[in-house]
């Protein structure tokens, strides 16, 4: 008879790229879920159409992984696509007071940029030098402007592709099993799959004072016949050692007077 065990752990996971091996592996989830469905029809015969049988098939498991941190492995990975390092544009802001009838930019930009005073008027100037002239008419000295320019920035890049899809993986989800009468660990738990593909729909809100923690669906899907197994590794007893007994002082010494 298998042991009764305390789970009160979420599960790591351990993604595995099924077409080239890649691996990805995650300590910080916050949630690891596995469902199992099935169709159930049933098979009705005699007076009053009772169920006499029940026919069981289409049997599926689904879940979902939650993780406490942003990672683009997680983005790449419900994309169909891998981390690629690229040279993009991307904007900067700045609000800088003018001074001397000039501003000074951090970086210098690739194109036109596009400012706007206190008054909310806007302009738009080609500069070839982080520093700017300002126009009297447009803000006076100790006035602050917004400028937006454009910069090239080297970047980890994942396209959002209409034409790629997640790939086959296989996931491994690893939790610990404690024993309750003594409340140590008594086994590790892995649930291993060795085929599953992630649904690629996600939700991300971005709101003031709330973390994103990215969640992904995934489906197993059936290899060989099998979908899945649960696997119990239990924990190696610490081995308890016993000091070697010392002898009481005196107590083999001889009589020296003697």
């Amino acid at each position: 008879m298998s042991k009764d065990t305390v789970i009160h752990d979420v599960g790591k996971v351990l993604i595995k790229k099924k077409s080239d091996g890649r691996v990805f592996g995650s300590a910080v989830t916050q949630l690891t879920s596995l469902a199992q469905q099935i169709q159930e029809d049933f098979l009705k015969a005699g007076w009053g159409n009772a169920d006499v049988y029940t026919i069981r098939s289409d049997k599926s498991l689904s879940g979902n992984i939650r993780n406490a941190f942003f990672n683009l492995e997680f983005m790449a990975m419900i994309q169909g696509v891998s981390i690629e390092n690229n040279k993009i544009t991307i904007w900067e802001e700045e609000k800088l007071a003018v001074k001397d009838s000039k501003v000074t930019l951090k970086t210098l930009p690739i194109d036109t940029i596009a400012l706007r005073n206190e008054d909310g008027e806007y302009s738009e100037m080609d500069v070839i030098t982080k520093v700017v002239d300002i126009p009297s008419s447009f803000a006076s000295d100790g006035e602050k402007v917004t400028i937006h320019y454009p910069i090239e920035a080297d970047a980890e890049t994942v396209k959002i592709s209409a034409e790629n899809f997640s790939e086959n993986y296989y996931l491994e989800i690893h939790t610990i099993e404690y024993d309750p009468k003594t409340a140590k660990v008594f086994s590790d738990l892995y649930i291993q799959l060795p085929k599953v593909t992630f649904s690629g729909e996600f939700d991300m809100s971005l709101e003031a004072g709330q973390v994103y923690t990215p969640e992904f669906g995934y489906k197993a899907l059936s290899e060989d016949g099998d979908i899945g197994q649960f696997a119990r590794v239990k924990r190696e007893k610490e081995e308890v050692v016993t000091p070697p007994t010392q002898p009481d002082e005196g107590a083999n010494d001889g009589d020296l007077g003697a």
